[in-house]
């Protein structure tokens, strides 16, 4: 194992210094952002798929090579421990990306002699082009044809200025987007090229994004014993075989549910996080806040947070007591039907609609 640094928000670059224009940048045009204190672990060997799937409930051996899938990691009561991404490379290896080290020991403690689990963290770089117009910012780089035809949670590999890359096409923004793994020897040079044509965006640009597109964080929105119905996140976490049983589910007294709210509040929500200490789950007609920002499409306060499920239409209260004027809202308000990620691109690389939706 490596000592790579677990997740700290504080270590991130928060900002390149227009905190506005970087997120506006990734909903009109493009973004650059460098995801790089992700783990990445290489699962190989003839038993894989056996060992991957020791993380979720969520099906993996029918994951196809130059696929990737989206999921959740449960406990044994049923309450979320973290997301992962699960990149298929070929029959006997899986790439695995995520914030948290349990995923590392794990993955560790199911390894075999016949299979290996390695860290590649310490090696590897994680950058991002999101927003309608990624695919134009890696057209200078000889790539358009080869990622236009990329399907959504598909990976290819490629060379990116002689440096050995996969590109997979997904985000954490709500918009079209690829992330390039790569070398981290290697980042500063491949940084600096697609600057070009991405505007660099740091973490407070993409916690507004991921808010705004009603994304999760595992910082935020997992400090808390929820389970995957209660996150809105059920599918991402699903029984690879209904024969062996359902997995325990999370019980509370007050069933609640992940919403989204805008709201007044007289601080400044940027990279907002709530406190350790507060009450779960809030009790009916409460709102307990586990994100916010100052959202660029609506210029309001905007954030997550969990609530009974039985307070749809009422009028809730922050049991933090930061905001105020609380008001339900459904996610994402730039892009209701969530095809906005699925869209591709024309011939001249202008974003064109998602034909239907598509499976991850």
């Amino acid at each position: 194992m490596t000592s790579h640094v677990e997740f700290d928000l504080r270590a991130l670059c928060r900002d390149y210094g227009d905190i506005a224009a970087e997120a506006s940048s990734c909903r009109s045009s493009a973004a650059l952002f460098d995801f790089s204190f992700m783990r990445c672990i290489r699962v190989c060997g003839p038993e894989a798929a056996v060992i991957v799937q020791t993380l979720t409930p969520r099906r993996m051996d029918d994951l196809m090579t130059g696929r990737i899938r989206y999921a959740l990691r449960v406990d044994a009561h049923g309450h979320v421990l973290d997301d992962v991404t699960i990149w298929r490379l070929d029959s006997e290896t899986f790439e695995v990306f995520a914030a948290t080290g349990g995923v590392l020991a794990q993955l560790h403690a199911a390894a075999t002699s016949i299979t290996s689990v390695r860290d590649l963290s310490e090696e590897t770089a994680i950058l991002a082009v999101q927003g309608p117009s990624s695919l134009r910012a890696l057209a200078g780089m000889g790539l358009a044809a080869q990622l236009r035809t990329l399907p959504y949670f598909g990976h290819v590999q490629a060379s990116f200025a002689g440096v050995g890359c996969r590109i997979g096409r997904l985000g954490y923004t709500g918009e079209r987007g690829f992330e390039i793994i790569l070398p981290r020897a290697a980042r500063d040079v491949v940084w600096a090229m697609l600057a070009r044509g991405a505007r660099p965006a740091g973490f407070a640009a993409a916690d507004i994004l991921r808010i705004e597109a009603g994304f999760p964080l595992f910082a935020n929105e997992l400090l808390f014993p929820v389970s995957p119905d209660e996150l809105g996140l059920a599918r991402f976490a699903t029984e690879p075989d209904a024969a062996s049983g359902p997995r325990p589910s999370a019980r509370h007294t007050h069933p609640i549910r992940l919403v989204s709210f805008q709201a007044r509040c007289d601080c400044d929500p940027t990279l907002w996080r709530p406190p350790r200490d507060v009450p779960f789950p809030p009790a009916p007609g409460g709102l307990l806040p586990t994100s916010a920002c100052r959202s660029i499409i609506t210029g309001a306060i905007l954030g997550l947070g969990y609530a009974c499920d039985a307070n749809a239409a009422t009028h809730l209260i922050d049991v933090t007591g930061e905001f105020r004027d609380i008001r339900e809202v459904s996610l994402p308000l730039y892009d209701p039907r969530k095809r906005r990620p699925r869209g591709g691109w024309h011939d001249d690389l202008s974003p064109e609609p998602a034909a239907g939706p598509s499976f991850i």
